[in-house]
């Protein structure tokens, strides 16, 4: 609104403007099918032509004030669910209790939930027919979620927001060994930030991962050969294959380009002064693709092409034919889960006419009844 005292026409002028840039804000939400965290919103105002790249630090923070402040009828400006929550400061715990007010209700809420897992009971692993098993390893948050609609929710996935943390990295390991002892090929399937240091990491996870790995190593207990356990534990032949942000993807979808190599120390890379500025892949990013970098964040901008740079990828991985058997195999367990969970409810049932089924004296008695008849042999049974 300006500087100063703000005339009442100023405010109302604003809050119409705001009105619509809400309106805009939220349809981006829906049609990306989350909340894009700050960052990844100043790449979505830049190729709306809102700012320009050099308005990202401004716009940030504009984010954060304008989610805090409030128009004339007291509304948030923006409201806070259109940012993503930064997940290491959320709040954790839950008061958690059964809702139903009556044991009948109860009892009568299982049944339903019985039958709706028997409809959706699948036995066999994603894994049966597989023969690779592929691991995502991307730089921002905003891409696991950009990928996620076109990923299997049995693949893995994690953000290592750089240099990945030694419990991280530890889990990495896990999954990879996991992997080989159930016959599968794990591959690491890296996405990062285009620049010296993202084009670097893909080539250092190996490095990364391996004093991890042989800790693990030293510490497992299970009885196996030590040939047995080297090769499950070995990083040297695991596959890694960085598959973005690479040059022609960048140009081919127009992503946007960052002048500038500033690191988080604040200085740029590209200033001779700069104690990396004079490493080896320094200066062939340099020589390859100037002073710039492109944010994987940029691909905030183009959902649909980043889904189909992921399914790309996976469709080397992941074969479709054991997908068809998998799901074949799992329908069939469902019908018949659900055929005899119907039988159940079709006794419960009888039960319930009869009066016993809520009346423990009754069903004991009934019990007592029938027990040569319907019961297996053995210790006694708690009816």
């Amino acid at each position: 609104m300006g500087s100063g005292r703000v005339s009442l026409q100023r405010r109302k002028e604003y809050e119409s403007e705001m009105a619509f840039f809400r309106a805009w804000m939220q349809q981006t939400v829906e049609s990306l099918g989350f909340s894009p965290g700050s960052r990844s919103w100043c790449y979505l105002f830049e190729d709306a032509h809102i700012i320009t790249k050099g308005d990202f630090t401004k716009a940030t923070k504009w984010l954060a004030d304008a989610r805090k402040s409030f128009d004339s009828d007291g509304k948030p400006l923006i409201p806070r669910r259109f940012v993503a929550k930064d997940d290491a400061r959320q709040m954790t715990g839950a008061d958690v209790y059964d809702k139903e007010k009556t044991a009948r209700d109860y009892i009568n809420s299982e049944i339903r939930d019985m039958q709706a897992r028997a409809r959706q009971w699948w036995p066999a692993s994603f894994w049966k027919y597989q023969h690779s098993y592929p691991i995502l390893w991307t730089e921002k948050a905003d891409l696991v979620k950009l990928f996620e609609p076109a990923m299997h929710p049995a693949i893995k996935r994690f953000t290592g927001k750089g240099w990945a943390d030694i419990n991280s990295r530890a889990n990495v390991v896990q999954e990879v060994v996991w992997a080989r002892d159930n016959n599968l090929e794990p591959v690491i399937l890296y996405c990062g930030d285009h620049d010296p240091a993202g084009v670097q990491i893909s080539d250092m996870i190996r490095s990364n991962l391996r004093p991890i790995a042989e800790v693990l190593l030293a510490e497992q207990d299970i009885p196996m050969s030590y040939e047995f356990s080297r090769a499950l534990y070995s990083m040297e032949g695991l596959e890694i294959v960085r598959f973005g942000l690479n040059t022609d993807f960048i140009e081919d979808n127009d992503l946007l380009w960052i002048d500038g190599l500033e690191t988080s120390s604040g200085r740029d890379l590209n200033d001779p002064g700069h104690p990396d500025h004079n490493k080896p892949h320094v200066q062939q990013y340099l020589a390859e693709h100037g002073p710039r970098k492109v944010e994987a964040n940029a691909l905030i901008t183009r959902p649909e092409a980043a889904q189909q740079l992921i399914t790309d990828v996976l469709d080397q991985y992941i074969d479709a034919d054991g997908v068809e058997r998998w799901e074949a195999e799992n329908r069939e367990a469902s019908k018949e889960a659900t055929e005899k969970v119907e039988h159940l409810i079709k006794m419960l049932t009888f039960l319930d006419t009869q009066g016993w089924l809520y009346s423990g004296h009754k069903l004991e008695a009934a019990a007592e009844i029938h027990r040569a008849k319907t019961l297996p042999s053995g210790p006694e049974i708690d009816v």
